[in-house]
């Protein structure tokens, strides 16, 4: 079973050396190691040229202008020939026996469509943060189950995952136009073609969080919440219905999910007229009158009066998940 890693990557030459070097430097040896370098305009290509000089595996795709996201992670994704196909971000970090640990699995069980495990999370200079640990046993999920908890959320601890590309070539790899959520869509797709998926709890990659002093990150929420209704909107809701499960469910669960989205409408980073559009791409999600009384809270500056519970849930959350994982280690 031979295996791809597969690296887009934007301007990233403060990381994309180290994200290249741990995948070549894994206890079981990739085939290859594609690079989609998404017009970058800083020093990530001289970088990646460089490598290519000491790393045989190493192949580099060059995109001639800016294809967003999607279109290059497709096209990483569509590059690679093993038949397991590791998407790691280029600021991101395999562990060294991230492959080694997952290829047993996927030999065992032809209907695993993809891998992921717990990810230690590091910041800017690689100082560990805190463990990203998901709420469920070690193990494979069948596809029904992982379509039912997509519902409330992408059911991973960090995008670092790992596919068999005969599932990927079935679900025409990512059909999403949205340059976000796109890792969800594609999980979501391939439960619903009916491939189960692989969770391993062991820290096996490093997710890195840094911080973003132009605030590009908070700028791009309309697109995050676009992606989103694509996922409900165009994979979730086309699957309940062909299995005939109920899909107030799924409308129940978009309500929440336009809440908690809904706190961007406080963000002094918009203007009063990108509010608006990102509050008619919110109702897309839910225009209940609970969701529409929340983002009426945010607009006008009174969002304080329900972050504080919210902050409070999901701080208890985290401390019970870290106690249960040190629990199932010892």
């Amino acid at each position: 079973m031979t295996v791809s890693v597969c690296i887009p990557t934007y301007n990233q030459e403060k990381f994309i050396e180290q994200a290249v070097r741990s995948a070549y430097n894994q206890t079981f040896k990739p085939v290859e190691i594609v690079v989609s370098d998404d017009s970058s305009n800083d020093n990530t290509g001289f970088i990646l040229r460089k490598l290519q000089d000491e790393i045989p595996i190493l192949k580099v795709i060059w995109q001639e202008t800016n294809q967003g996201i999607t279109k290059n992670v497709n096209t990483c994704l569509r590059g690679a020939k093993g038949d397991l196909i590791v998407r790691l971000d280029s600021d991101d970090i395999l562990h060294k026996t991230y492959i080694e640990n997952f290829v047993p699995l996927f030999k065992a069980n032809d209907n695993i469509g993809f891998g992921h495990c717990s990810i230690q999370e590091i910041d800017s200079n690689g100082n560990i943060r805190k463990l990203r640990d998901l709420f469920r046993k070690e193990g494979i999920q069948n596809s029904n189950d992982a379509l039912r908890e997509a519902i409330d959320g992408y059911k991973v601890a960090a995008n670092i995952i790992i596919f068999r590309r005969k599932a990927l070539e079935e679900v025409g790899f990512i059909k999403s136009r949205i340059n976000f959520a796109e890792d969800y869509y594609l999980a979501c797709s391939i439960s619903d073609f009916g491939y189960d998926n692989a969770y391993l709890k062991r820290r096996l990659a490093s997710y890195r969080v840094w911080s973003d002093q132009h605030k590009l990150r908070s700028r791009r929420k309309l697109s995050e919440i676009m992606g989103l209704v694509a996922v409900y909107d165009e994979v979730l809701e086309p699957a309940f219905l062909r299995r005939n499960w109920p899909v107030n469910r799924i409308e129940i669960a978009k309500e929440k999910l336009a809440i908690r989205q809904a706190d961007c409408l406080g963000w002094e980073v918009y203007s009063l007229a990108e509010k608006r559009e990102i509050e008619a791409e919110l109702s897309k999600l839910s225009n209940s009158l609970k969701a529409r009384f929340f983002y009426y809270l945010h607009l006008h500056r009174l969002g304080s009066i329900v972050s504080l519970p919210k902050s409070v849930k999901n701080k208890l959350k985290m401390a019970l998940k870290s106690f249960l994982f040190k629990k199932q280690v010892q």
